[in-house]
């Protein structure tokens, strides 16, 4: 039986609290196996354990399908040899054919093909890694509980450069254009050389006395870096000077107690032509216009998890469990699917014609991009799946629990 995203919520707040003080140097908390998403107050992490007497609001049944399309499992090839505990949730990385993760126990780093997942190299570190793994300018990049950043070859994973930073880095760093881009817990956004780890800029924002521990990786262009912000900004500044180019509440807080106030730009957003398409936990999904960050629409929306995008539509799941799909131009609703809620799904993602998310049982669920009818459903595995997906040349890639990456890909 599997707990709401909302009753874990409120778990928070109450009794079987398990916290951890926190400082520049500190540890990632270890909270288990199957953890719910971890709240930051100020420098405490305070997270929930998921056990078998949590199962309010639960949805044990799967819904019922008319037609089920057929599914492709290309390969499942085994990449990491677990999911760490604690979060945030290191999701895998993706560069060319190659696939990179992080070890269970937050001390190692491999890099495998994707197409016979052959592995390429092992990394090892002496520092426990937070956040998950970033890459881009041929780096491979993770972050460290006592502030580094440390960038390792993408082609035999040796150590080339490591940089020390004010507070552990929470999110997979982003590189481009010799830019290396690093979020880190404490509000900053650095701008480092590719180089050799230098410090070119930096910018602030104020961390709310509570906020989701984790974060949006950073987004990048030829000249803007994009980032969420815990205080539910959006804000985006020149690549190469992080001076500002504009700043955009996504979400105000509302409510009179700190836990209702909670909001925070996590939601991964994601960059479709001229549009970045971003959104906020108890906030809401807004398109915002990439060069003057002018929001053209907003909606209604609470969501801790990734954007993804088709031709028509931007999809989300929301901290309910509830797909949606808003029209890309106006914010529409196009559809709600709420049959699945309870299950603890991951983002969603978009293949072809379908939508696929996935869940704690190991089933992965496809959905008509169309009307958000339940297409199929598929389990490729046992084990959980925790992470967003990721979609390239229409197969979509599921990271279990256990280590192994299904590459999945949907029939008619």
């Amino acid at each position: 039986m599997i707990p709401t995203r909302s009753s874990l919520t409120l778990r928070l707040t109450v009794a079987g609290l398990l916290v951890t003080t926190l400082g520049a140097c500190s540890a990632v908390s270890d909270v288990g196996r199957g953890a719910v998403r971890g709240v930051t107050r100020a420098s405490e992490s305070v997270a929930g354990r998921i056990t078998q007497t949590d199962t309010p609001d639960i949805k044990a049944e799967l819904p019922a399908l008319d037609h089920e399309i057929a599914v492709e499992v290309v390969a499942s090839p085994k990449v990491t040899d677990g999911t760490p505990d604690g979060y945030p949730k290191p999701v895998p990385a993706f560069d060319g054919e190659r696939v990179y993760t992080l070890g269970e126990s937050r001390r190692h780093v491999f890099a495998h093909t994707l197409t016979d997942g052959k592995r390429q190299w092992k990394a090892t570190l002496k520092d426990t890694i937070t956040g998950a793994v970033g890459v881009g300018d041929g780096l491979v990049l993770v972050g460290t509980n006592n502030g580094d950043v440390v960038a390792l070859s993408a082609e035999d994973g040796e150590e080339r450069w490591r940089a020390p930073l004010e507070s552990e880095v929470l999110a997979p760093p982003a590189a481009r254009e010799g830019v290396v881009v690093v979020a880190t817990g404490d509000g900053h956004l650095y701008g480092l050389a590719a180089a050799d780890g230098a410090r070119k800029w930096s910018v602030e924002r104020d961390v709310p006395t509570l906020s989701l521990r984790g974060g949006s990786a950073p987004l990048t262009t030829a000249t803007l870096a994009v980032h969420g912000f815990a205080d539910g900004h959006l804000a985006a500044v020149a690549l190469q000077t992080g001076r500002e180019a504009w700043d955009t509440p996504i979400v105000q807080p509302r409510g009179r107690t700190e836990l209702e106030r909670m909001i925070d730009a996590d939601c991964q957003p994601v960059i479709d032509g001229g549009t970045v398409y971003a959104a906020a936990y108890q906030g809401r999904i807004s398109a915002v216009d990439l060069g003057t960050g002018t929001a053209s629409w907003a909606r209604e929306l609470s969501c801790d998890s990734a954007l993804t995008v088709d031709t028509f539509n931007v999809y989300a799941t929301d901290t309910d469990d509830k797909i949606s799909a808003f029209d890309l131009s106006g914010g529409v609703v196009r559809w709600e699917q709420e049959a699945l809620k309870g299950r603890h799904l991951t983002a969603p993602v978009a293949v072809g014609a379908y939508v696929a998310v996935a869940d704690v049982e190991g089933y992965v669920h496809w959905l008509r991009g169309e009307d958000g009818t339940l297409a199929g459903r598929t389990r490729p595995t046992r084990d959980a799946f925790l992470l967003a997906p990721t979609v390239r040349d229409g197969v979509a890639y599921f990271l279990s629990e256990g280590g192994r990456l299904y590459a999945l890909r949907p029939g008619n």
